[in-house]
């Protein structure tokens, strides 16, 4: 069940540099035929603007690497879980194993007196 999300996020991770370069917005600066003053106050929202999205592309950058560190730690447990169920199969079925053997053996003692 885990497995397709572990596919998905591998997907998702490998690709993260390609969906934050469509994603981040990119400003830029307009002409803006008004007064002096709107111009101004808008080249400085604009400047606020850019340095909020880059401000932002840098939490998404650091954000994404924790995410990929995380999908990759998920990954390794998957594994050493996977690799804990066979081994106690393997140790269910010796157990099985042993059983039928141990009740075979009751069985022709008994009938063996």
């Amino acid at each position: 069940m885990a497995v397709p999300w572990l596919v998905v996020g591998k997907l998702v991770l490998n690709n993260l540099d390609t969906i934050i370069g469509v994603v981040k917005p990119a400003f830029t600066r307009k002409n803006v035929e008004a007064l002096p003053s709107q111009t101004d106050l808008l080249n400085q929202q604009i400047a606020e603007l850019q340095a909020a999205e880059s401000s932002s592309a840098e939490r998404i950058t650091q954000l994404a690497a924790q995410v990929k560190e995380l999908v990759a730690a998920l990954e390794q447990a998957g594994a050493a879980a996977a690799e804990h169920r066979a081994a106690t199969r393997r140790l269910s079925y010796v157990a099985i194993f042993a059983s039928v053997v141990a009740v075979a053996l009751s069985v022709i003692l008994v009938f063996a007196r």
